[in-house]
């Protein structure tokens, strides 16, 4: 990095360790040549916790360790290391950990993440050492020398990998132009608000376009200004998929990924269930049968028969707090399914205040329940093969019930 130059530093994780654990060590080892950078000014509107100056670490077993001496000896040597723990206070309130951003799901319903931006304003002790030992190997004392002016590392041999010569492997990203034959399909049927020039398919068959993702313009300007300088692995949030041969006039349906980004766009396939509706949808396991549309009430009904079949958004707005939650699901001749995983259902049931115990399974215990029916019908098993096969009657019709050995004559100890 430059002098003067920035980087990001984020991750997908609120684990300190893999936080403020890794910038503390790096603005320890470069002193005074890094500094964090305050965000707060520079993304106005943008909701977050500030970083961590203390935390525990714990370790596999589940323990929590507040300093590096408690932990025990076996542990420290392959689990906890000395610099996961927060520096001294001291120290730490010169590193400005609380310039850091912790982004939590419901500060403004997002995804879980951690940012913190790294300005380098000097060279870093090692960079200046080099730099003397170079000034000495030239016997120049030159005191204009620009300070800042970096002594690059010799660069490493390139290492060969298998199939280095083949490319990158991941599929490109196509965005559409205003004549995309199948987006006004996607556009009536939906009543979608949004431009065709943001949507974008990753597959390599244009005429496939199986899922279908769109990105805003600032998102898409990056994207094709930096095509031959980047290697993108993935961008935008999943639309549509395509869902061929279902009954429907449209050949997409909406996409549970992205649909709360995409539904507030969409106005013709949405239903607005009650909330004894929208208990019933989330309570109907999409692995059983669907609930038919005559099970639910009056009002809702009526939307429903109002719809042909196809691809629906399911927005349900709570009354009192606001609250609202967006599913999506297909509607059927006389069914109603939702495609929401398990564990979404559950979240979704327990902010309405749901009986979710039909949900709520612990494996361990389950685990442990099965074994001991196992275990049981194992001893039993055995106990009624011991019961018939333990009295064995030997050739001269005696029974022996030692062990169920036989006895061969003949055999007998004569010592």
């Amino acid at each position: 990095l430059a002098v003067g130059g920035r980087m990001v530093y984020s991750t997908c994780s609120f684990n300190p360790i893999e936080d403020e654990a890794v910038l503390a060590r790096i603005l320890q080892e470069t002193g005074d040549s890094v500094r964090l950078v305050e965000i707060k000014d520079k993304l106005p509107g943008l909701k977050y916790s500030p970083g961590l100056t203390t935390w525990q670490c714990a370790s596999k077993q589940c323990d929590l360790y507040s300093k590096f001496e408690d932990v025990p000896e076996q542990i420290a040597k392959v689990q906890i290391r000395p610099t996961m723990f927060p520096p001294p206070p001291e120290i730490a309130e010169n590193l400005g950990l609380e310039k850091c951003a912790r982004l939590l799901p419901h500060h403004q319903n997002t995804g879980g993440f951690f940012v913190a931006l790294l300005e380098k304003v000097a060279l870093c002790p090692w960079e200046s050492e080099r730099k003397a030992k170079k000034r000495e190997a030239d016997g120049t004392e030159n005191a204009d020398d620009d300070d800042d002016e970096e002594i690059p590392d010799p660069e490493p041999p390139k290492k060969k990998f298998k199939g280095q010569n083949r490319g990158f492997r991941e599929d490109p990203i196509i965005y559409f132009d205003e004549n995309e034959e199948v987006f006004p399909e996607i556009q009536k049927y939906f009543g979608l608000s949004l431009p065709a020039s943001i949507f974008l398919t990753r597959c390599r068959d244009e005429t496939k376009k199986k899922n279908l993702y769109f990105t805003n313009p600032a998102v898409k300007e990056v994207v094709e200004n930096n095509r031959e300088r980047m290697r993108l692995i993935n961008t935008g949030v999943k639309a549509f998929t395509r869902a061929d041969n279902k009954g429907s006039n449209c050949d997409y349906r909406i996409a549970q990924e992205g649909c709360l980004s995409t539904v507030p766009f969409i106005k013709n396939r949405v239903l607005r269930p009650g909330k004894e509706d929208m208990l019933k949808i989330l309570q109907s396991s999409e692995i059983q049968k669907p609930p038919e549309i005559r099970h639910f009430t009056e009002d809702f009904r009526h939307a429903c028969d109002a719809m042909e079949t196809g691809s629906v958004a399911y927005v349900y707005k709570e009354a009192d707090t606001g609250m609202s939650i967006e599913i999506v699901g297909w509607k059927g001749k006389d069914t109603l399914r939702a495609y929401v995983v398990k564990n979404e259902r559950l979240h979704y049931l327990r902010l309405m205040g749901a009986d979710t115990s039909m949900w709520e399974v612990n494996k361990f215990e389950e685990k442990k329940e099965k074994d001991k029916e196992r275990k049981e019908a194992r001893e039993n098993r055995d106990s009624s093969q011991g019961g018939e096969n333990g009295d064995v009657e030997n050739s001269n019709g005696d029974v022996d019930d030692t062990n169920g050995d036989i006895k061969v004559p003949g055999d007998e100890d004569h010592s």
